[in-house]
């Protein structure tokens, strides 16, 4: 028998009607795109192939979605239910998508079924927001609490490149014009940043667009003048393709704070120190690395290194033991993870991954 399903042409989802065996029998224009745009290989997916068999070939981290679809349209294929849906994510290469799969009996014949793919990305997205809208309210009260120790911690750094900058003025007369220049540019940012910080504690932070060299040659140019620096090498290795989207503060604060704390914890009985720093970012995520070779954190330290008040070494440590509860509390914030791995002796390495918000962004 020849059936005629060219309405389904009109569709802007992607449908296909398929047999009891689960063969596709026909595709609509919309599930034809959408195979050509994103597999590029229509035999494997249009007029032909047994849908079935797709899903049950699937392994990986696909495998136990396109199980509970095998199973919900074998169930509708055999009459035992009149509708079978689920929700499942498919992203793309740059970012993130979400479908509903259905599959329904074919009005008035049992030997027909539809199965079609709704795309409800934007559906997912804007409860994404209001998500994260409330998740930034009832941060709120917790930065008022934290403020005053983050202004406090985070103004350690370029504090001490002010410092050096005074030392070596000191030293070197003939370049005092400069140093007093460098001086002023230095506190000016200082108070830039105390400002941005306090007006922040006080309003949902706003996703913006990062550049990941544009930021650490920021965060190098304020610490140049820091002491540690004539001990210390820092490499860096940036990745970034497309446009990356996070809360700028927070991601700056987590950067510099790690970068900070390899150069406070620098291992003076090794012949090269060094700290390096690798940054790569896509559509979906970025992923961030910093590994120094400094004095390390013993194993049964680990666990504690993100509690508030935590110091490697308290009888040498100049600070407050805020910094990495700073960092933990940032990289929640911006709905990512952070890991660390160390050994004392050795040196220390902490990966960090974030989502790009670009698609989430206002």
């Amino acid at each position: 028998m020849v059936y005629s399903f060219e309405f389904f042409d009109s569709f802007i989802d992607s449908i296909a009607v398929i047999n009891k065996k689960g063969e596709v029998i026909y595709t609509n224009i919309a599930w034809k795109s959408f195979s050509s745009e994103n597999f590029g290989f229509l035999d494997k997916t249009d007029v032909g192939v047994n849908y079935l068999d797709i899903c049950g070939r699937a392994t990986g981290k696909d495998a136990e979605s396109a199980t509970e679809a095998l199973v919900g349209i074998q169930a509708v294929i055999n009459r035992e239910q009149a509708l079978f849906q689920m929700e499942y994510s498919c992203n793309s290469l740059n970012e993130q998508r979400w479908f509903i799969l259905r599959c329904t009996p074919l009005v008035n014949n049992v030997d027909l079924s539809i199965v079609s793919h709704i795309n409800i990305s934007q559906r997912k997205i804007s409860e994404e927001i209001v998500k994260k809208q409330n998740k930034q309210l009832k941060e709120i009260n917790k930065r008022l609490d934290s403020t005053m120790f983050k202004i406090t911690h985070d103004i350690v750094a370029p504090l001490n490149s002010v410092i050096g900058l005074i030392h070596l003025s000191r030293i070197d007369n003939e370049s005092i014009d400069e140093y007093f220049s460098l001086i002023e540019k230095s506190a000016s940012n200082l108070k830039s940043f105390v400002q941005e910080t306090l007006e922040l504690s006080k309003s949902t932070n706003k996703y913006t667009e990062v550049d990941f060299n544009r930021l650490l040659s920021d965060f190098y140019e304020s610490v140049k003048y820091n002491p540690a620096l004539e001990h210390v090498k820092i490499k860096t290795d940036v990745h970034q393709t497309v446009e990356f989207y996070t809360y700028k503060n927070e991601i700056t604060s987590v950067i510099s704070n790690l970068i900070d704390n390899s150069l406070k914890y620098y291992d003076n009985n090794k012949e090269e120190s060094f700290v390096l720093v690798s940054i790569d970012s896509n559509g979906i995520e970025a992923k961030i690395s910093i590994k120094d070779n400094g004095i390390g954190v013993s194993k049964e330290m680990l666990s504690k290194i993100f509690d508030l008040n935590f110091q490697v070494e308290k009888e040498v440590s100049e600070g407050f033991g805020i910094g990495l509860s700073i960092v933990k509390q940032s990289v929640d914030l911006m709905d990512g993870v952070v890991n660390v791995n160390s050994e004392l002796g050795v040196g220390t390495e902490f990966n960090i991954i974030i989502p790009n918000l670009k698609q989430f962004r206002d």
